[in-house]
């Protein structure tokens, strides 16, 4: 009888077990790309133990500056290498205080820092405001600014925030604007959330965020095979700083290269088939794995084909030199990945 009721006693702690992990898997589910695991909170808590601003006698003045700073500080290395280990997770490098090895697909902030203003988005942090645009990003335009706060001129550039472009731009304050993505859901990537939305790009909390298709890598290794998808979704975010970039005056010629075009099926640029991640294209439909073709007349080009997000060797954060690209010389590459025949 002893024994028996022994049997009975482990069979329900064994069941009870069993319930708790089953609770603890639904509601902690294996963690995509942004997700930070359980295991991984003490990386930001002690790194930053006063980081909530909740402890008591704390200098506020203090907790602030740990806050701003916080984003990049993270994504930051002294290193070459533009992926690093935090804890037991896999962290993306956007600033690099010596050139980088391997450039991530948004490009890095290195060469905004130290090549030159023209070379990046001047995030507070990391560089100046730009001297030549002050406090406004160029073009930009409050009534096609979504955010109900807008740009504020007289301050910087942050990664979030109504001044930023990851988390919520309807929120001011940049740690606010992201607070708990790191910790959410962030997968299926279909933009109803900022951890949903594609690298966090949300533009603000009652408009649908940014889809897209996230490479694991972070685009270290982008390859035709290999790469991040990008959505047209993502023009609605530049826009939203960058609305007027082209001029208000609709009537003239193209001074800048239009985006949110579909590629021609016809002429010149026809021939570009074989994906490049050195002009990558949108697709309507976010595929659910990398797609080694082009579509002309169906996919779309955006600001990325040209641009990096974060910053390049090149003025204007171009991909490519704009310098050499001439008209007439051997090769396709740059400019001439789409204008196959110029």
């Amino acid at each position: 009888m002893l024994i028996y009721r022994t049997v009975i006693i482990m069979r329900s702690i064994i069941a009870f077990i069993a319930v708790l992990l089953a609770a603890c898997i639904l509601q902690f589910p294996e963690p995509g790309n942004a997700s930070v695991a359980l295991k991984d909170c003490e990386t930001c808590h002690v790194l930053y133990p006063g980081m909530m601003g909740k402890e008591k006698g704390k200098d506020k003045s203090k907790d602030k500056i740990t806050k701003d700073a916080m984003c990049v500080n993270c994504h930051t290395n002294t290193a070459e290498d533009t992926i690093k280990i935090l804890g037991s997770f896999r962290t993306p490098i956007v600033y690099n205080t010596q050139e980088p090895n391997k450039p991530l697909a948004g490009g890095n902030f290195y060469y905004v820092a130290h090549m030159g203003e023209r070379k990046g988005h001047n995030v507070n942090n990391i560089s100046y405001s730009d001297m030549k645009f002050g406090g406004l990003p160029p073009g930009y335009e409050r009534t096609l600014d979504p955010s109900s706060i807008g740009y504020n001129e007289h301050k910087p550039l942050a990664c979030a925030g109504s001044n930023g472009c990851h988390g919520d731009r309807n929120i001011e304050d940049p740690f606010a604007a992201i607070m708990g993505s790191h910790h959410a859901i962030d997968t299926p990537v279909d933009g109803t959330t900022i951890a949903k939305s594609y690298r966090f790009l949300k533009i603000t909390s009652i408009s649908k965020g940014v889809v897209g298709l996230e490479d694991p890598d972070w685009g270290q290794n982008s390859s035709p095979t290999e790469h991040n998808e990008y959505s047209p979704s993502i023009i609605r975010l530049c826009e939203s700083c960058h609305g007027e970039f082209h001029g208000k005056d609709k009537s003239k010629v193209w001074f800048r290269h239009p985006v949110g075009v579909v590629l021609p099926d016809r002429g010149e640029y026809k021939s570009y088939t074989a994906y490049s991640p050195e002009a990558p294209v949108a697709r309507p439909d976010v595929p659910n794995l990398p797609g080694k073709e082009v579509k002309p007349g169906r996919d779309v080009v955006v600001c990325l084909t040209c641009h990096m997000a974060h910053g390049s060797p090149y003025n204007s954060s171009l991909r490519w030199n704009f310098e050499t690209m001439i008209a007439g010389r051997r090769g396709k590459s740059g400019c001439f990945i789409c204008h196959s025949k110029k």
